[in-house]
């Protein structure tokens, strides 16, 4: 890999400085310029990375002729409307999770970076980059795990909704018309997203769901909230496959995360990774001891993205696969809303 790619940063908050971190600690990348509206922030930042061109509007930024990449990191009400006019400029766009408002927009996004000849890739799919998910690609690509019929995925916070147990100062993550959703939009597109990666090109044919919001109704908020902080989604695939997800941003049980997936032939639990299945007649259960360490993820993610760019090959956060899980999203929505099992 060879060359430099040139980054712009939309949207300089938490998540914004932890890819400008990023960025900073790779060969072959460096960032230019930076964009928020929060001029108090964006000056801080500036200073911090020690970035000479900063702007309030993220027209100005796109403008430049020697940025070759823009990350959005802002608020996902605005994700596709700068995807879009990163694409026109003429830039690469890796844009945050959630990838949109709703599947329509992704669409959107999708079609003007492939319009425009740039690579798009999404963050819901960081946990692509996991050892455990490396581990369990092989395994059910290697047929260890035979037919696979069911997955459960499950993602509990017992306290951590954005906005009101942690980031409290990011209200927007509690209002539907500029998140898009609550727990499922916000983290739940990581499990969706993995389960797309680790069990082939699904096609969904069915979803029912449920939401909830409750957890201390007594809580006094002055700022609108209207979304869910606990979601249960069940999905129906072409041949046969189903899998359920379940996410919270708050509980009334311990926090803890799962993922098991089922097959014919053998079972797997990713953390702590176990392969399960049978010999002579015994159960049997191997294990390794993997452990995550989420700031080198975050810079896999830029190297992966950088790598893409670079060599012309699709990043392995691909747009399209973001579109997929928007498209789950959307029908998850749709059927709890009906209260009904909603078919593609």
């Amino acid at each position: 890999m060879s060359g430099v790619l040139n980054f712009g940063v939309i949207g300089v908050g938490v998540i914004g400085r932890s890819h400008l971190q990023a960025i900073m600690s790779q060969k072959n990348a460096r960032a230019l310029a930076i964009a928020d509206i929060n001029e108090k922030t964006l000056k801080s930042v500036a200073e911090d990375f020690k970035i000479e061109k900063f702007f309030v509007d993220y027209h100005d930024l796109l403008a430049l002729k020697d940025i070759d990449a823009v990350i959005v990191a802002t608020p996902p009400f605005n994700h596709s409307e700068i995807t879009c006019d990163a694409a026109a400029a003429g830039k690469h766009v890796l844009c945050e999770k959630p990838m949109a408002m709703n599947s329509k927009e992704a669409v959107r996004m999708v079609e003007s970076c492939k319009k425009a000849g740039v690579k798009l890739g999404i963050c819901s799919a960081r946990s692509r980059l996991t050892p455990q998910s490396d581990l369990a690609k092989q395994y059910i690509s290697g047929g260890k795990l035979g037919n696979v019929y069911y997955a459960r995925f499950t993602t509990i916070r017992r306290r951590g909704r954005p906005g009101i147990d942690i980031l409290k100062e990011s209200k927007w993550f509690l209002d539907s018309s500029k998140a898009g959703g609550g727990a499922l939009i916000d983290i739940g597109c990581y499990d969706i997203d993995l389960a797309l990666y680790l069990l082939g090109d699904l096609q969904p044919l069915s979803v029912s769901a449920m939401t909830f919001r409750g957890i201390n109704s007594g809580l006094k908020l002055e700022a609108k909230y209207d979304v869910e902080e606990h979601s249960v989604v069940f999905v129906r695939f072409k041949d046969g496959l189903k899998i359920s997800f379940e996410t919270a941003w708050a509980a009334n049980i311990n926090p803890y995360q799962e993922t098991i997936i089922f097959g014919s032939k053998g079972g797997l639990r990713l953390n702590p990774f176990t392969y399960f299945s049978e010999e002579d007649g015994k159960g049997v259960a191997i294990s390794y001891d993997l452990s995550i360490d989420w700031s080198k993820i975050q810079n896999l993610l830029i190297e992966d993205f950088v790598r893409a760019c670079l060599e012309d090959k699709p990043p392995k956060t691909p747009g399209e696969d973001g579109l997929k899980v928007m498209q789950i999203i959307d029908m998850a929505y749709k059927s709890a809303k009906l209260g009904k099992e909603v078919k593609l």
